[in-house]
């Protein structure tokens, strides 16, 4: 069971069935949807998928498991991440973000996915975090700049998503970098 992570500004935690319509409503916005491979279709299918996930732990190898984002002064659902271990290597994981419209350009995107990855490297057996994102998605790509990940690859066309050949860029930090990072903060 994936305990609950604290911000400043936000709760990390599982996703419950009250969450279904927020999550639905931003996973449907045309600018999300841009950049996500899942469409839901309904609030019912996104109630279904939460259910599922009750049903595994974060970080099962080769299974994706979401949790939300939450503010903390009221508890709404302003985003998830989506995680997997790799089958063959469960120290691997690969993270995906995604944050409300309304509540972008806040920093609360960084400030999540800066708890995230203090959970995997100094609670789990994480070695290696990496982030698979459109170029386009130039927002997220100054993200995981800003928090320290480095650019590892720019893969052209390798990806069908949605009817046509999209490019794929991979950011990654490996424990050892998180660590020096938090090494040389004042």
């Amino acid at each position: 069971m994936f305990s609950e992570l604290f911000t400043q500004r936000l709760i990390i935690r599982q996703l419950v069935p009250s969450d279904a319509e927020a999550l639905y409503v931003y996973r449907s916005d045309p600018g999300v949807l841009r950049f996500q491979s899942w469409e839901p279709a309904s609030v019912e299918e996104v109630r279904s998928f939460i259910e599922r996930l009750r049903t595994l732990e974060p970080l099962t190898p080769g299974e994706w498991f979401q949790i939300g984002i939450a503010l903390r002064a009221t508890g709404e659902l302003v985003g998830d991440f989506g995680l997997q271990a790799r089958a063959d290597d469960p120290r691997l994981v690969e993270v995906g973000i995604t944050l409300a419209p309304r509540f972008q350009h806040q920093g609360l995107a960084s400030e999540a996915l800066r708890a995230l990855l203090e959970f995997l490297f100094t609670r789990t057996e994480t070695h290696r975090v990496h982030c698979s994102v459109d170029p386009q998605n130039h927002s997220c790509l100054r993200l995981l700049e800003k928090i320290g990940m480095r650019r590892e690859a720019h893969l052209i066309e390798s990806l069908w998503l949605k009817g046509a050949w999209v490019d794929d860029v991979i950011y990654a930090m490996l424990r050892r970098e998180w660590e020096a990072n938090q090494t040389s903060k004042p």
